[in-house]
């Protein structure tokens, strides 16, 4: 919540407070009802050392605040409040979910949170951290095997799990959030994520880039930022640049998809560029040496392409864009677990 005081802007400019000591004791401490309160409102930090070198604005708004560590506990809000609301969810129902990222755990404590049970399909690609997250909040995880091992994703392992998850919830008493067709997320990031992030910019906002993986985030976002005049910029794994036309392949970036989503609409996006898996890796590094900012591979790859989209823009933009989770999540996994 600290967030909301520490950005104001002066002659058009933003102006922050003098000393972190200010800033705690600016903002009186909050308390909540239920910790499904606690998901959104994250700050929004600007980059200081890991820069565009022709000195444009990058802000990175550190969604790892949520309670799960990632932006997906918004998604998993919207998709059961959603189905709550039209009544497709009953007491005692077990919702079921392919995840590949950070869906799975937000989900699993969404559903803790109110009272449901949580199947979520995973394939055994994805780091051990996700796994020990689900079973902690008590998700029961239905493992699959994967195609090249961990930690490759490739988009068949994405397909595999999706096919799953459909078979477990024609089930009695299963309800399947399918977040590649769900209708809940994108509304639900155009009037919180986008909002948010347009009201703490002050409305000086002039791009927005991230990594497709449902891709509902990102045109959610478009769709509150883009009839402002900003630019939306989308960005997919190199190893698997399908809306550049190249083929499947594998890639480094968990919670990426590396094919054409459902949710996929070119006429809300402005550009997309391909992230290749070494420069995602050294920028989470250095991000975190650099800023002592800890987001993981897709925060790192989400960075290289706002450096890149200030390269074409020109020193005037300012671009905010995502840490989507937090590094711990990858810390079984290289370059974390060489250190």
């Amino acid at each position: 919540m600290l967030v909301k005081s520490i950005f104001w802007s002066s002659e058009s400019r933003f102006r922050t407070i003098s000393s972190l000591g200010e800033a705690r004791h600016s903002h009186p401490r909050v308390t909540l009802e239920s910790i499904l309160e606690a998901i959104g409102n994250t700050p929004l930090v600007r980059l200081r050392r890991c820069a565009p070198a022709n000195g444009a604005e990058l802000w990175l708004k550190l969604e790892y605040y949520n309670p799960t560590g990632s932006m997906k506990d918004r998604m998993a809000l919207a998709m059961i409040e959603g189905a709550e609301r039209d009544g497709l969810l009953s007491a005692g129902d077990t919702v079921v979910e392919y995840t590949g990222g950070s869906t799975g755990p937000s989900l699993a404590l969404v559903c803790r949170a109110k009272g449901y049970r949580a199947r979520i399909v995973m394939a055994d690609c994805f780091t051990e951290e996700r796994f020990q997250l689900l079973r902690a909040l008590g998700a029961d995880v239905d493992v699959l095997p994967s195609v090249e091992g961990p930690p490759h994703v490739t988009p068949q392992d994405i397909k595999n799990m999706v096919a799953r998850a459909e078979e477990l919830a024609a089930q009695p008493g299963h309800y399947a959030t399918d977040q590649f067709n769900n209708p809940y997320i994108v509304p639900g990031h155009r009037d919180f994520l986008g909002r948010e992030i347009w009201k703490q910019s002050r409305g000086r906002v002039t791009a927005f880039t991230q990594g497709i993986g449902t891709g509902s985030s990102l045109m959610g976002v478009s769709d509150a930022l883009k009839p402002r005049g900003v630019t939306i910029q989308g960005l997919e794994p190199a190893g698997s640049a399908a809306l550049g036309g190249g083929p499947g392949g594998a890639f480094a970036m968990q919670g990426w998809a590396g094919f054409v989503v459902p949710q996929w609409d070119p006429a809300r996006v402005d550009h997309v560029d391909a992230i290749a898996d070494d420069e995602a890796l050294e920028m989470m590094l250095r991000l975190a040496r650099d800023e002592g900012i800890f987001g993981g591979i897709s925060t790192g790859a989400n960075v290289v392409g706002a450096q890149r989209l200030a390269e074409r823009l020109g020193p005037e933009v300012v671009i905010v864009t995502l840490a989507v989770d937090t590094a711990f999540k990858y810390m079984s996994v290289s370059p974390l677990a060489d250190l």
